[in-house]
């Protein structure tokens, strides 16, 4: 069991093809790459933090809890993630997917989690590296300032396992 982290899937936005210069032909090709990619790391006895924009729609958002692999999705909301509170109003998110707090704290791996960048984050003067979801072309993995993005942007569209991620940086 591993945990994995990605951020700004944005899945079933087409707009964000255009917006962020991804790769895909379409919004049901990036869908279906990303899925892919996903489910050829993620196993479902895996959990998943999600940091930030995870689905355009309700509809598409439920399709991906059915199609991903995962054991438990934590996701950190974001701008684009009125979705998914809309089906935490009418109990329509699945049991093993929890919306978090939008800065959370775990202490076993030294890391601070958000969608935004921060310049100082909890645990900062502790060591804690900062993983947040934030996709913009400045604000690129850091690891000299323990700053992490994690947009899928620049992960090849596909969640990295946590633990390797932390003793990437630390080498």
């Amino acid at each position: 069991m591993a945990t994995f982290i990605i951020a700004n899937c944005q899945f079933g936005r087409n707009g964000i093809i255009k917006k962020n210069k991804r790769p895909f032909g379409n919004v049901i090709d990036m869908n279906e790459e990303m899925v892919q990619r996903w489910n050829a790391v993620v196993t479902e006895n895996d959990t998943v933090m999600h940091l930030g924009n995870f689905a355009w729609d309700p509809t598409t958002a439920e399709e991906m809890f059915n199609i991903l692999n995962f054991k438990q999705l934590l996701l950190v909301p974001a701008e684009h993630d009125q979705p998914l509170f809309e089906m935490m109003s009418t109990d329509m998110l699945p049991d093993n997917v929890k919306i978090i707090n939008r800065i959370f704290e775990q202490p076993t791996t030294n890391a601070t989690f958000s969608y935004w960048p921060m310049l100082e984050w909890p645990m900062k003067d502790k060591g804690h590296y900062l993983f947040y979801g934030y996709y913009g072309k400045k604000y690129k993995p850091d690891h000299k300032k323990k700053m992490i993005n994690m947009a899928c942007e620049f992960w090849n569209y596909t969640p990295q396992n946590l633990n390797t991620l932390v003793r990437l940086f630390e080498d």
